[in-house]
């Protein structure tokens, strides 16, 4: 079951800067069951490009798949670029997540450049309209 998403508030804490929503974003990947942060922080049309094969998906079946890959120990960000457009803020960046596919075994390092797409809401509160992912190489 899925839930209707929840509107949020600027006195609530909700990213009114794109580096509030920026650091929002990234540390919700870390907690042990972000789905309703992470769903808090996009907006009910956004639209998630990734994988190497080109997912494309909404809301809910990005967060599905997310919930599946395992637990994300950290997120580091590298080479960041922000553009700035009326009520939209472009974030692109070199993005290194570590992620535990398998509990027991050291957190596999998984990189991409990513484009996360900002739109303030009628409330001012920035939400994610787009990301994309394109997985890249680990260096070396």
């Amino acid at each position: 079951m899925t839930t209707a998403p929840r509107a949020a508030s600027p006195a609530e804490h909700a990213p009114t800067t794109v580096e509030e929503a920026e650091a929002a974003w990234l540390a919700a990947q870390t907690l042990s069951d972000p789905e309703r942060t992470l769903r808090e922080l996009m907006h009910p049309d956004c639209v998630v490009v990734h994988a190497a094969v080109g997912h494309i998906h909404g809301v809910d079946d990005f967060l599905a798949y997310a919930g599946r890959l395992g637990r994300t120990d950290r997120v580091d960000v590298h080479a960041m670029n922000v553009r700035h457009f009326a009520n939209t803020s472009v974030v692109s960046c070199l993005q290194e997540m570590r992620i535990a596919f398998v509990p027991e075994l050291t957190p596999f390092v998984i990189q991409a450049a990513v484009t996360r797409m900002w739109v303030k809401d009628q409330e001012g509160v920035l939400r994610l309209a787009h990301m994309q992912l394109a997985r890249r190489l680990p260096p070396g």
